[in-house]
Protein backbone atom coordinates (compact mmCIF):
# COMPACT_ATOMS: atom_id res chain seq x y z
CA UNK A 1 0.00 0.00 0.00
CA UNK A 2 2.84 2.41 0.80
CA UNK A 3 5.58 0.89 -1.36
CA UNK A 4 9.09 0.68 0.02
CA UNK A 5 8.15 2.10 3.42
CA UNK A 6 5.87 -0.83 4.18
CA UNK A 7 8.64 -3.38 3.54
CA UNK A 8 11.33 -1.98 5.84
CA UNK A 9 11.12 -5.17 7.87
CA UNK A 10 10.39 -8.74 6.89
CA UNK A 11 7.80 -9.67 7.95
CA UNK A 12 5.44 -6.73 8.20
CA UNK A 13 2.18 -7.03 10.10
CA UNK A 14 -1.45 -6.03 9.69
CA UNK A 15 -2.58 -7.43 13.04
CA UNK A 16 -1.13 -8.06 16.48
CA UNK A 17 1.49 -10.76 17.00
CA UNK A 18 3.45 -12.41 19.78
CA UNK A 19 6.23 -9.87 20.30
CA UNK A 20 3.82 -6.99 20.97
CA UNK A 21 1.21 -8.99 22.85
CA UNK A 22 0.10 -7.06 25.94
CA UNK A 23 -0.07 -10.40 27.73
CA UNK A 24 3.73 -10.79 27.62
CA UNK A 25 5.15 -10.41 31.14
CA UNK A 26 7.89 -8.14 29.74
CA UNK A 27 5.23 -5.63 28.60
CA UNK A 28 3.22 -5.70 31.82
CA UNK A 29 1.81 -2.34 32.91
CA UNK A 30 0.99 -3.51 36.43
CA UNK A 31 0.95 -0.61 38.90
CA UNK A 32 0.96 2.07 36.21
CA UNK A 33 -1.52 4.82 35.36
CA UNK A 34 -2.12 5.39 31.64
CA UNK A 35 -3.66 8.54 30.14
CA UNK A 36 -4.88 8.35 26.53
CA UNK A 37 -6.16 11.49 24.84
CA UNK A 38 -8.74 10.69 22.19
CA UNK A 39 -9.12 7.26 23.75
CA UNK A 40 -12.86 6.86 23.23
CA UNK A 41 -13.03 5.64 19.62
CA UNK A 42 -10.96 4.13 16.84
CA UNK A 43 -7.21 3.86 17.33
CA UNK A 44 -7.26 5.53 20.74
CA UNK A 45 -9.85 3.07 22.02
CA UNK A 46 -7.80 0.17 20.64
CA UNK A 47 -4.79 1.51 22.54
CA UNK A 48 -6.84 1.73 25.73
CA UNK A 49 -7.89 -1.90 25.31
CA UNK A 50 -4.25 -2.86 24.89
CA UNK A 51 -3.26 -1.28 28.19
CA UNK A 52 -6.24 -2.90 29.92
CA UNK A 53 -5.01 -6.28 28.66
CA UNK A 54 -1.54 -5.41 29.94
CA UNK A 55 -3.05 -5.10 33.45
CA UNK A 56 -2.45 -1.40 34.00
CA UNK A 57 -3.63 -0.23 37.41
CA UNK A 58 -5.60 2.64 35.89
CA UNK A 59 -6.51 3.66 32.35
CA UNK A 60 -7.86 7.17 31.86
CA UNK A 61 -9.41 8.08 28.50
CA UNK A 62 -10.44 11.54 27.34
CA UNK A 63 -12.60 12.83 24.53
CA UNK A 64 -14.73 15.82 23.57
CA UNK A 65 -18.18 14.20 23.74
CA UNK A 66 -19.27 13.37 27.28
CA UNK A 67 -21.70 10.64 26.25
CA UNK A 68 -19.10 8.91 24.09
CA UNK A 69 -16.52 9.14 26.88
CA UNK A 70 -18.96 7.61 29.37
CA UNK A 71 -19.92 4.72 27.09
CA UNK A 72 -16.32 3.95 26.11
CA UNK A 73 -15.18 3.90 29.74
CA UNK A 74 -18.06 1.61 30.71
CA UNK A 75 -17.34 -0.77 27.83
CA UNK A 76 -13.65 -0.92 28.75
CA UNK A 77 -14.42 -1.47 32.40
CA UNK A 78 -16.51 -4.53 31.51
CA UNK A 79 -13.44 -6.01 29.82
CA UNK A 80 -11.09 -5.11 32.65
CA UNK A 81 -10.06 -7.58 35.31
CA UNK A 82 -7.39 -5.71 37.23
CA UNK A 83 -7.72 -2.22 35.74
CA UNK A 84 -9.73 0.77 36.91
CA UNK A 85 -11.05 2.66 33.88
CA UNK A 86 -11.94 6.34 34.10
CA UNK A 87 -13.42 8.54 31.39
CA UNK A 88 -12.92 12.31 31.58
CA UNK A 89 -14.59 14.63 29.06
CA UNK A 90 -11.86 17.03 27.90
CA UNK A 91 -11.43 18.93 24.65
CA UNK A 92 -7.68 19.20 24.15
CA UNK A 93 -8.22 21.91 21.53
CA UNK A 94 -8.87 24.16 24.55
CA UNK A 95 -5.79 25.13 26.54
CA UNK A 96 -8.03 25.81 29.52
CA UNK A 97 -9.52 22.33 29.40
CA UNK A 98 -6.07 20.75 29.17
CA UNK A 99 -5.00 22.61 32.30
CA UNK A 100 -8.25 21.66 34.02
CA UNK A 101 -7.63 17.99 33.19
CA UNK A 102 -4.14 17.93 34.70
CA UNK A 103 -5.20 20.04 37.67
CA UNK A 104 -7.98 17.54 38.38
CA UNK A 105 -5.52 14.64 38.25
CA UNK A 106 -3.17 16.51 40.60
CA UNK A 107 -5.94 17.32 43.06
CA UNK A 108 -6.87 13.63 43.32
CA UNK A 109 -3.26 12.52 43.74
CA UNK A 110 -3.03 10.77 40.37
CA UNK A 111 0.40 10.65 38.71
CA UNK A 112 0.43 9.49 35.08
CA UNK A 113 3.16 7.01 34.11
CA UNK A 114 2.30 6.65 30.41
CA UNK A 115 0.86 9.40 28.22
CA UNK A 116 -0.51 8.41 24.82
CA UNK A 117 -1.30 11.32 22.50
CA UNK A 118 -3.99 10.05 20.17
CA UNK A 119 -6.44 12.98 19.82
CA UNK A 120 -6.27 14.70 16.43
CA UNK A 121 -8.09 17.30 14.39
CA UNK A 122 -8.57 17.28 10.63
CA UNK A 123 -8.50 20.46 8.55
CA UNK A 124 -10.43 20.67 5.26
CA UNK A 125 -8.93 18.57 2.47
CA UNK A 126 -8.04 21.64 0.45
CA UNK A 127 -4.84 23.40 -0.61
CA UNK A 128 -3.39 25.57 2.13
CA UNK A 129 -4.11 28.69 0.04
CA UNK A 130 -7.81 27.81 0.18
CA UNK A 131 -7.89 26.89 3.87
CA UNK A 132 -6.19 30.14 4.83
CA UNK A 133 -4.09 31.07 7.82
CA UNK A 134 -7.00 31.44 10.23
CA UNK A 135 -8.39 28.04 9.28
CA UNK A 136 -5.11 26.20 9.58
CA UNK A 137 -4.26 27.94 12.85
CA UNK A 138 -7.31 26.38 14.48
CA UNK A 139 -5.95 22.96 13.59
CA UNK A 140 -2.48 23.95 14.86
CA UNK A 141 -4.11 24.66 18.19
CA UNK A 142 -5.43 21.09 18.31
CA UNK A 143 -2.67 19.13 16.64
CA UNK A 144 0.42 21.02 17.85
CA UNK A 145 -0.25 23.28 20.83
CA UNK A 146 -2.41 20.67 22.56
CA UNK A 147 0.17 17.90 22.13
CA UNK A 148 3.00 20.07 23.44
CA UNK A 149 0.89 21.33 26.34
CA UNK A 150 -0.12 17.77 27.27
CA UNK A 151 3.54 16.75 27.11
CA UNK A 152 4.61 19.67 29.28
CA UNK A 153 2.03 18.95 31.97
CA UNK A 154 3.01 15.28 31.88
CA UNK A 155 6.67 16.21 32.34
CA UNK A 156 6.00 18.63 35.20
CA UNK A 157 3.92 16.35 37.37
CA UNK A 158 4.69 16.26 41.07
CA UNK A 159 4.86 13.09 43.09
CA UNK A 160 5.86 9.53 42.37
CA UNK A 161 3.98 7.23 40.02
CA UNK A 162 4.12 3.51 39.44
CA UNK A 163 7.43 3.53 37.57
CA UNK A 164 10.74 5.37 37.62
CA UNK A 165 10.63 6.04 33.89
CA UNK A 166 7.79 7.92 32.25
CA UNK A 167 6.66 6.94 28.75
CA UNK A 168 5.26 9.26 26.08
CA UNK A 169 3.79 7.61 22.98
CA UNK A 170 2.61 9.77 20.09
CA UNK A 171 0.24 8.46 17.41
CA UNK A 172 1.82 10.12 14.39
CA UNK A 173 1.09 9.63 10.68
CA UNK A 174 2.57 8.32 7.46
CA UNK A 175 2.19 11.89 6.18
CA UNK A 176 5.34 12.97 8.04
CA UNK A 177 7.44 11.26 5.39
CA UNK A 178 5.18 10.16 2.52
CA UNK A 179 4.84 13.25 0.35
CA UNK A 180 2.01 11.75 -1.68
CA UNK A 181 -0.15 11.59 1.45
CA UNK A 182 1.02 15.04 2.45
CA UNK A 183 0.04 16.41 -0.94
CA UNK A 184 -3.47 15.04 -0.59
CA UNK A 185 -3.98 16.33 2.97
CA UNK A 186 -1.65 19.35 3.25
CA UNK A 187 -3.09 20.93 6.39
CA UNK A 188 -3.01 17.62 8.23
CA UNK A 189 0.54 16.88 7.08
CA UNK A 190 1.74 20.33 8.13
CA UNK A 191 0.50 19.96 11.69
CA UNK A 192 1.65 16.35 12.08
CA UNK A 193 5.12 17.34 10.84
CA UNK A 194 5.24 20.14 13.38
CA UNK A 195 4.42 18.12 16.46
CA UNK A 196 6.63 15.26 15.26
CA UNK A 197 9.60 17.63 15.14
CA UNK A 198 8.61 19.18 18.46
CA UNK A 199 8.67 15.85 20.27
CA UNK A 200 11.90 14.92 18.50
CA UNK A 201 13.55 18.09 19.84
CA UNK A 202 12.24 17.42 23.34
CA UNK A 203 13.61 13.88 23.16
CA UNK A 204 17.08 15.03 22.15
CA UNK A 205 17.38 16.89 25.47
CA UNK A 206 15.62 14.28 27.60
CA UNK A 207 17.27 11.03 28.70
CA UNK A 208 15.01 8.05 27.97
CA UNK A 209 15.49 6.98 31.59
CA UNK A 210 13.42 10.06 32.51
CA UNK A 211 10.87 10.16 29.68
CA UNK A 212 11.00 7.68 26.82
CA UNK A 213 9.45 9.32 23.73
CA UNK A 214 8.41 7.32 20.67
CA UNK A 215 6.20 8.27 17.71
CA UNK A 216 4.60 5.84 15.31
CA UNK A 217 2.39 5.54 12.26
CA UNK A 218 -0.57 3.43 13.43
CA UNK A 219 -1.33 2.02 9.99
CA UNK A 220 -4.47 2.05 7.87
CA UNK A 221 -7.28 1.60 10.40
CA UNK A 222 -10.96 1.87 9.44
CA UNK A 223 -12.11 4.53 11.90
CA UNK A 224 -15.03 6.90 12.24
CA UNK A 225 -12.93 9.59 10.56
CA UNK A 226 -12.15 7.28 7.64
CA UNK A 227 -15.86 6.61 7.16
CA UNK A 228 -16.63 10.33 7.26
CA UNK A 229 -14.09 10.91 4.50
CA UNK A 230 -15.94 8.46 2.25
CA UNK A 231 -13.90 5.30 2.77
CA UNK A 232 -15.69 1.97 3.17
CA UNK A 233 -14.69 -1.32 4.76
CA UNK A 234 -13.93 -2.63 1.27
CA UNK A 235 -11.90 0.35 0.04
CA UNK A 236 -8.50 -1.12 0.93
CA UNK A 237 -7.13 -4.03 3.00
CA UNK A 238 -7.34 -2.28 6.38
CA UNK A 239 -5.05 -3.11 9.28
CA UNK A 240 -6.62 -4.46 12.48
CA UNK A 241 -6.95 -1.92 15.30
CA UNK A 242 -5.11 -4.29 17.67
CA UNK A 243 -1.92 -3.61 15.69
CA UNK A 244 -1.51 0.04 16.81
CA UNK A 245 -3.26 -0.80 20.08
CA UNK A 246 -0.72 -3.39 21.13
CA UNK A 247 2.24 -1.61 19.51
CA UNK A 248 1.62 1.32 21.85
CA UNK A 249 2.01 -1.01 24.83
CA UNK A 250 5.32 -2.27 23.45
CA UNK A 251 6.46 1.32 22.80
CA UNK A 252 5.78 2.08 26.48
CA UNK A 253 8.20 -0.60 27.62
CA UNK A 254 11.96 -0.78 28.21
CA UNK A 255 12.30 -2.98 25.11
CA UNK A 256 11.63 0.07 22.93
CA UNK A 257 14.19 2.33 24.61
CA UNK A 258 16.50 2.23 21.57
CA UNK A 259 13.82 4.08 19.55
CA UNK A 260 13.75 7.10 21.86
CA UNK A 261 13.04 10.23 19.81
CA UNK A 262 12.36 8.33 16.59
CA UNK A 263 9.43 7.55 14.30
CA UNK A 264 8.45 4.00 13.29
CA UNK A 265 5.52 2.11 11.82
CA UNK A 266 3.30 -0.17 13.88
CA UNK A 267 3.46 -2.68 11.01
CA UNK A 268 7.24 -3.06 11.23
CA UNK A 269 8.37 -6.20 13.02
CA UNK A 270 9.83 -5.22 16.39
CA UNK A 271 12.27 -8.14 16.47
CA UNK A 272 13.71 -6.91 13.14
CA UNK A 273 13.95 -3.41 14.59
CA UNK A 274 15.70 -4.70 17.71
CA UNK A 275 18.43 -6.57 15.86
CA UNK A 276 20.32 -6.89 12.61
CA UNK A 277 21.05 -4.23 10.00
CA UNK A 278 18.19 -1.92 11.00
CA UNK A 279 19.31 -1.86 14.64
CA UNK A 280 22.89 -1.25 13.52
CA UNK A 281 21.76 1.79 11.54
CA UNK A 282 19.61 3.09 14.41
CA UNK A 283 22.54 2.83 16.82
CA UNK A 284 25.01 4.34 14.35
CA UNK A 285 22.99 7.18 12.83
CA UNK A 286 21.44 9.70 15.25
CA UNK A 287 19.31 11.16 12.43
CA UNK A 288 17.81 7.89 11.19
CA UNK A 289 14.00 7.69 11.40
CA UNK A 290 13.79 11.36 12.33
CA UNK A 291 12.39 14.48 10.69
CA UNK A 292 14.82 16.15 8.25
CA UNK A 293 15.29 17.37 4.70
CA UNK A 294 15.06 14.53 2.18
CA UNK A 295 18.20 14.42 0.04
CA UNK A 296 20.61 16.25 2.33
Amino acid sequence: MYGKYATLTDPIHNNTYGSISPLRPELSQVGKTILISGGTTGIGYGIARGFVKASAARVIITGRRAEVVSKAAADLQREADKTEVTGIPSDVSSAEEVDALWNKLKSTGIVVDVLVLSAVGFPPDKPLRDVGTAGIWKVFDMNVRAQLQMSERFDRQEGKGGSETKYLVYVSSVSVHDFNVGREYPGYALTKHSVQLGLQLIAQDTPPEEIQIISYNPGAIFTENAREKGWTEDSIPWDHVDLPGHFAVWAASPEAKFLHGRFVWASWDVENLQSGEIRHRIDGDPTYLKIGINGL
